[in-house]
């Protein structure tokens, strides 16, 4: 393993974390607001767990304005995680493979 590795899968790491942290909030915000509003408002939150909660959040207007970049933030961040896991993944995968048949031909 060399740096660009360790960079790589602490970046990619840190990027899902945080933003499945703030996917987590965002709906832990709006899940219990969406049900004080009734069960025709809440059902889709609860049913769709990533659109719901934003939908309820823009739907609500300014009062739900935290909600609603919280979960544009975890949407942007998963979406950056998942481009690059897509983009420089195998391209790692494909080095420790190489790494070790060599490895292993050297025994």
């Amino acid at each position: 393993m060399d740096g660009w590795f360790v960079a790589f899968a602490i970046i990619s790491s840190l990027l899902m974390a945080g933003g499945g942290t703030l996917l987590l909030v965002g709906y832990i915000n709006t899940l219990p607001a969406a049900l004080s509003f009734g069960w025709r408002t809440a059902l889709p939150v609860v049913v769709l767990p990533v659109v719901g909660p934003l939908w309820f959040a823009w739907t609500q207007g300014e009062e739900f304005r935290r909600a609603r970049y919280q979960l544009i933030a975890a949407l942007a961040l998963l979406a950056a995680a998942g481009v690059l896991i897509l983009a420089f993944g195998p391209y790692f995968a494909g080095r420790l493979i190489a790494e070790m048949v060599e490895a292993a031909k050297m025994r």
